[in-house]
């Protein structure tokens, strides 16, 4: 069995963490899913912890590639293109974001995958941040705004908005949201 099955293993881990969270998940679900016997996932994940982190990893570097890749005109359109990263995952995959499934079970979590986590969210912050400071040496957000700040509620928000959404059945809750934090970012004279 080589990094080809240790890499599906990932994905399916990955999934259903992002369905269940860290606490509603076995080896036995993975195997079950994989079609090989739990035991053989130790051999490339000795422990529920290395395996939950690993996911946790791949997940955070693929989200911060899909951020890279993002491209709009203006600060306003790569603040919507990076909502609709999270529509596309709720709306194609009936998931919600990893990052937030983890930071919800983080008192139970070990501290390697809370690390993973707060580094996803870093990644986030800091991306954000730097185009809401782009935005706004462009005049295409307002100049009194915390881009730090704004960073970490624009976050915070597409979250709680999807988890809302999930709850409800309604993905427009979190189509809303986006728009209504774009607007508040907009200078008042648009």
């Amino acid at each position: 069995m080589g990094n080809e099955k240790a890499s599906e293993i990932l994905l399916v881990a990955r999934r259903v963490m992002m369905e269940r969270g860290y606490n509603g998940f076995s080896f036995r679900d993975i195997a079950a899913e994989v079609g090989i016997k739990s035991a053989s996932i130790h051999y490339h994940y000795p422990t529920k912890g290395d395996l939950a982190e690993a996911a946790a990893k791949d997940y955070r570097e693929w989200c911060l590639t899909a951020l890279a890749d993002l491209s709009a005109p203006d600060a306003p359109g790569l603040l919507a293109a990076y909502g609709n990263l999270f529509v596309a995952m709720l709306k194609d995959k009936g998931s919600v974001c990893l990052g937030g499934v983890l930071a919800s079970d983080a008192a139970t979590l070990p501290p390697s995958i809370n690390a993973e986590v707060e580094k996803f969210f870093l990644g986030h912050h800091e991306w954000l941040s730097a185009v809401l400071q782009t935005g706004q040496q462009n005049g295409e957000i307002r100049p009194d705004l915390d881009p730090i700040a704004f960073a970490k509620t624009f976050v915070s928000s597409m979250e709680g908005a999807m988890m809302v959404s999930r709850a409800t059945g309604n993905p427009n809750h979190l189509s809303e949201t986006i728009d209504q934090l774009i607007h508040l970012a907009r200078p008042l004279s648009r």
